[in-house]
């Protein structure tokens, strides 16, 4: 690879006054663990304990949920078994032999926080709830949450089945890039239709930063609440603004203090941080020569890339590209021929592939030149050799007759 650098970006961010508690201390939190992650770019804003292993109650389900939504169809029917009737906890009460659709399941586990639809989505994926923990697990290690193992799919307590709030904010954001979770967990009250009129029917959202007048958030987005002894309160909470979304996790909180933490944690973030885009994708960072190729071909970003910076202080980008020393004809569109690195110091920020804009088509006129200009002149001094070597040798002969003519030689 050759890299060329293209260009430095000096960030400056000014202190912004009208940003209320902009630039205070880190906030302070009552539970035992924490973290904050911008939701796009997907880094640490905050951590407390992050990577420390907890019980993580119903946010379990938010990795259910996702899970479920990738390998099956909300408009699949589930029959009640009679496993979810045993799962205790919080409960819609479903009866063995009931029919749902897989959404209005999805509804019960993520805004009634049921633990018998968590099960019932369980067997219908998988076959069992063990199956069903494997998948999850798989799941989880995809999305980089290397210190999470989950052994039910609702979350009650095993000593077993536990995650980090650094894992939970990753897991979090995997799942509100799926557009049906997200109107879910934004869901404020649902009505799931029963053939029972005496069944629970009504749901409503446990997550206040929702709807709460007390404790509501604004801009809130979702995503899931929990709680039991072991675990204390639990929440995973999303929040947007100004096109910003970010992912706050708090485990082992105290009763209300749970709405104030996860609050605390997203005014910090906005207050404190902003995102600006470095790289754009499609837009041609390079231009290179073809070797047998009918022109040169243009290089472009294949996503955008975006970096969370502190909203104060300098920030010194550099932007330099990473290119193949060779690229040959014929060339595809969309080709990796390289990379766009972004930096700052000594620090690599993070890598865009580069790729080919276009189709470049072998140029036979230019591979036919190439062959004679390679060819033609080593077969040329080849027959001079050749020729030179016939010549000496009929001269010899020429020479041993003269000789032999003339006497010369003989006794």
């Amino acid at each position: 690879m050759l890299r060329k650098l293209i260009n430095v970006v000096v960030i400056f961010f000014s202190f912004c006054s009208f940003i209320p508690g902009a630039w205070a201390g880190e906030p302070e939190i009552v539970g035992e663990t924490a973290a904050l992650m911008d939701a796009r770019t997907g880094q640490l804003l905050y951590g407390k304990e992050e990577h420390k292993r907890m019980f993580p109650a119903s946010t379990t389900k938010v990795l259910t949920a996702l899970v479920a939504l990738e390998r099956a169809r909300l408009d699949d029917v589930v029959t009640i078994g009679a496993n979810p009737i045993t799962a205790g906890g919080t409960s819609m009460w479903f009866v063995e032999g009931e029919r749902l659709t897989m959404e209005e399941l999805l509804y019960a586990l993520m805004l009634n926080s049921a633990n018998d639809a968590g099960v019932a989505i369980a067997e219908h994926i998988a076959g069992s709830v063990e199956n069903f923990a494997e998948l999850c697990n798989k799941r989880a290690k995809e999305i980089g949450a290397r210190d999470t193992h989950f052994t039910n799919p609702h979350g009650m307590p095993d000593e077993n089945h536990y995650s980090t709030a650094y894992d939970l904010a990753l897991i979090g954001r995997e799942a509100m890039k799926n557009k049906d979770f997200r109107k879910i967990v934004s869901t404020v009250h649902h009505e799931v239709p029963r053939t029972d009129p005496e069944a629970q029917k009504y749901l409503f959202n446990h997550n206040k930063l929702l709807w709460s007048k007390i404790y509501g958030y604004k801009g809130a987005t979702g995503i899931k609440t929990g709680y039991t002894v072991q675990a204390g309160q639990c929440i995973i909470a999303s929040a947007e603004r100004e096109g910003r979304e970010l992912i706050a996790v708090v485990l082992r909180s105290e009763g209300s203090n749970l709405w104030s933490d996860a609050a605390r944690l997203l005014d910090y973030g906005f207050a404190n941080f902003t995102n600006r885009q470095l790289v754009y994708h499609g837009k041609v960072m390079d231009n290179l020569p073809v070797k047998y190729g009918k022109s040169n071909v243009d290089l472009v970003a294949d996503q955008d890339f975006f970096y969370t910076f502190p909203r104060q202080g300098a920030n010194e980008v550099q932007i330099s590209t990473e290119t193949v020393k060779e690229i040959t004809a014929p060339v595809t569109k969309g080709q990796v021929l390289g990379a766009v690195v972004i930096g700052s110091g000594n620090k690599e920020l993070g890598r865009v592939n580069l790729v080919a804009a276009a189709d470049v088509q072998r140029d036979w006129l230019a591979l036919c030149k190439a062959f004679f200009t390679w060819t033609v002149p080593p077969l040329l001094v080849l027959l001079w050799i050749r020729r030179r070597v016939v010549l000496n040798r009929k001269r010899r002969k020429r020479a041993a007759r003269r000789r032999q003519y003339y006497g010369y030689g003989s006794e």
